[in-house]
């Protein structure tokens, strides 16, 4: 019987020090459609599951509308919600092979409004973010209706502690089963795997932002 148990232990053991082996490599998904940013314009979406990466901490809450496009990029207005609520905008060039670079242009001015939006936190913890963020990889998936999701990781593809961020946006801030479902599928489609965590997009009052 020890025999038995032994042996059907073995390929668990193996497959938990596979993924152990692997763990410090972030994946991003192979884009087979590239992202249609003029599908985009007109739609808001807000973050609903989020990992526990290097920006979880600080940001509890986003929101994406507001979308322009042009022939290799797009922008939009983000909101976030860290200590307070700030708007900014943010444009992503296309590096090709359906990854986005954070634009130049913006970082200087981005940095200094997550310094607001932290309210004086850990300025070292900021930039760290500031600097994945900045330098990162992105990749953006969505069916245009249901999910609009967000994959960064390190431009090297190595990932130490918190750098491999992957969030799910709803065109809701309490979304549906159907649109979570929808986001979770296409994630396995692409092989990624991820523990997540609920936004507090859906307790805020967006009513009031607006004022």
């Amino acid at each position: 019987m020890i025999l038995c148990v032994s042996l059907l232990m073995m390929p668990l053991s193996f497959a938990l020090v596979s993924t152990a082996s692997i763990s410090q490599r972030c994946h991003l998904p192979k884009v087979t459609n590239e992202l249609d940013a003029e599908k985009l314009i007109g739609t808001t979406w807000y973050a609903g599951l989020q990992t526990n990466d290097i920006a979880a901490s600080m940001i509890s809450c986003a929101r994406f509308n507001n979308f322009t496009s042009t022939n290799s990029s797009f922008g939009i207005l983000l909101t976030e919600h860290g200590v307070r609520f700030v708007q900014f905008g943010v444009h992503f060039n296309n590096d090709g092979n359906g990854t986005y670079l954070l634009s130049k242009s913006d970082r200087k001015h981005n940095h200094a409004k997550h310094e607001s939006e932290m309210n004086a936190m850990d300025r070292k913890a900021v930039l760290d973010m500031d600097n994945f963020f900045d330098n990162g990889d992105h990749v953006f998936l969505t069916d245009y209706e249901n999910y609009f999701a967000i994959f960064i990781c390190p431009p090297n593809g190595v990932a130490g502690k918190g750098h491999r961020l992957v969030w799910g946006c709803f065109s809701n801030p309490t979304p549906t089963l159907s649109q979570v479902a929808a986001f979770i599928n296409v994630l396995h489609e692409v092989g990624i795997s991820a523990n997540f965590h609920a936004s507090t997009c859906s307790e805020t009052n967006w009513l009031s932002i607006e004022k």
